[in-house]
């Protein structure tokens, strides 16, 4: 027989009685102070427990028992609540609840490493190549807002430019419509970077770095990798997080106002991650060799911007000194990428 003390309230008045309770035969015995009843365990309930509180038994009618806490009550209602039970018993155990802590942190670094990553790429697929292509017209208007000016290229240079950007994304058949964009960007300096919706945005100064046609060539094709996987609206989901994913899904008008603010960010400043830089290597790499050119030519260009960044970081023209925004630091492992390009010959 299981008996403890406990307060009973009929669920009429806020009256409390003490009473003293017996389970016998499958029934409550509550006797106390003007109180005498009987009532069947299975039209009882008990409460889940929280730690420190005093736990309730529910009866018919409203009526309900306070009681303290102890293992007999989950012996009287063993199947109600033997989840709760369990969860509460691992709570009492400090390295149990550590152990949990470690799983739960575990699980947060995968959703944020590979959970989201995957979300936001499912997510890419739900957004419209119109309100992508507005997206990027809305991030070409930021970044000239706080970077650059119009072009100063002369006619020649651009006609150029302009030859070598329409060879690199001829006959792609992706249902893309690619649309370079020239700019005089003194605070980005020598790059180039790819908008959702297929804008190219080259800028004066890395016209001026490059030695030949084949190098702005294995920049272009880089871009447009980032264009056909979608690596910038991908990038902005991500640094939008889970809320922005769920409302570019469901077609929420907020989701675009969110991700037209953080796309100049990710593209310019935060970069992008190294699958999506070797994912958009890989495609350059395999583009140049379709239009006759060779991954050496990425090489190139790439070990010319490492040497213009550092020399430019040296004088104290760089990220830390003038306020540019550093080609190294959005597109890393620059020794790396070079040896991949070299290994495809």
């Amino acid at each position: 027989m299981i008996e403890f003390d406990a307060s009973y309230f009929d669920g009429r008045t806020t009256a409390r009685h003490d009473v003293r309770v017996r389970a016998v035969a499958e029934s409550l015995h509550i006797v106390g102070e003007g109180v005498n009843l009987e009532v069947p365990l299975g039209q009882a309930s008990l409460d889940s427990p929280i730690p420190g509180m005093h736990r309730m038994i529910r009866l018919p009618g409203e009526a309900a028992l306070h009681v303290r806490d102890t293992p007999e009550l989950d012996a009287l209602f063993p199947r109600a609540h033997r989840m709760e039970s369990w969860v509460h018993a691992l709570e009492r155990r400090w390295r149990t609840a550590l152990a949990g802590l470690v799983v739960v942190a575990a699980f947060s670094a995968w959703c944020v490493i590979y959970g989201l990553p995957l979300a936001a790429k499912v997510a890419a697929g739900y957004v419209s190549p119109e309100l992508e292509a507005q997206l990027g017209e809305q991030a070409l208007a930021a970044i000239e807002r706080a970077f650059c000016v119009p072009s100063k290229l002369d006619d020649t240079n651009r006609e150029t430019l302009r030859a070598v950007f329409d060879t690199v994304t001829a006959g792609q058949g992706d249902g893309v419509h690619y649309r370079l964009e020239v700019r005089a960007c003194p605070r980005i300096g020598a790059n180039a970077f790819a908008l959702p919706g297929g804008t190219i945005v080259v800028t004066d100064e890395l016209d001026a770095l490059a030695q030949t046609d084949g190098q702005l060539a294995a920049v272009l094709a880089h871009e447009v990798g980032h264009v056909r996987y979608r690596h910038g609206l991908r990038g902005a989901l991500q640094a939008a997080g889970l809320a922005a994913l769920i409302a570019a899904v469901t077609g929420d008008a907020s989701a675009a106002v969110t991700l037209a603010v953080l796309l100049p960010t990710t593209i310019l400043q935060s970069g992008y991650s190294r699958d999506f830089e070797d994912e958009a290597d890989s495609y350059a790499f395999s583009r140049l060799k379709e239009i006759g050119r060779s991954p050496k030519d990425f090489a190139e260009i790439i070990g010319r911007l490492e040497a213009f960044h550092a020399s430019k970081e040296g004088s104290g023209g760089g990220a830390s000194g003038g306020g540019s925004i550093d080609y190294l630091s959005t597109h890393p492992a620059t020794k790396r990428r070079i040896e991949r390009a070299l290994a495809n010959p």
